[in-house]
């Protein structure tokens, strides 16, 4: 998908109770070469950073933060488009370090623990679910991820909730909505 098709087909305003914004591309430009100090781990670590480990044709980020005041969940979302074999790649080496990295890793002085799959929502070609736990000073904050892949785009979003770490998921309407906007 060409950088302007991807924008076209990125969340933007409001879906499910979250608003979708555009963010500065020097705002993500940090995490792009986040790497794990273990290589099994470096899928899982190029995620955190905002990108997929296999370099993308193009991508498109947001922020997503919720509309009502009572909900604790926020997070971002970003596509990024493949071939669609590079896409699968994407997917099956994530599942990868999901076996292979339980007990976490590190990058950028910061400390990954508890990676365990979670369960994703049945949407696109194939997706893929997990929560991490980083380790921030003496605080634990859990972060959940959701990958979907529909052909060579792989649409990723992250969320997490400070009050209720099993909440942290970005909910699946909101995917649906994505993946819906896709085509």
């Amino acid at each position: 998908m060409t950088p302007q098709a991807l924008e076209r087909a990125t969340l933007s305003g409001k879906e499910s109770n979250f608003e979708a914004k555009k963010v500065a591309k020097a705002d993500v430009e940090a995490g792009r070469d986040m790497r794990a100090d273990k290589a099994e781990c470096q899928p899982l670590a190029s995620l955190a950073g905002g990108y997929t480990h296999i370099p993308a044709v193009a991508v498109e980020h947001r922020a997503l933060e919720p509309v009502e005041t009572t909900n604790a969940t926020v997070g971002s979302m970003w596509l990024a488009s493949h071939s669609e074999r590079n896409a699968k790649k994407v997917l099956a080496e994530v599942r990868t370090s999901l076996q292979e990295c339980p007990d976490g890793f590190k990058t950028l002085g910061l400390t990954y623990t508890s990676v365990k799959a979670v369960k994703a929502p049945a949407l696109g070609d194939e997706a893929v679910g997990y929560r991490i736990t980083n380790v921030v000073g003496k605080q634990k904050v859990s972060m959940t991820y959701t990958l979907v892949r529909k052909d060579g785009v792989v649409a990723v979003f992250y969320g997490v909730n400070m009050l209720t770490p099993e909440k942290s998921a970005i909910p699946d309407s909101v995917v649906r909505g994505q993946m819906e906007k896709l085509g």
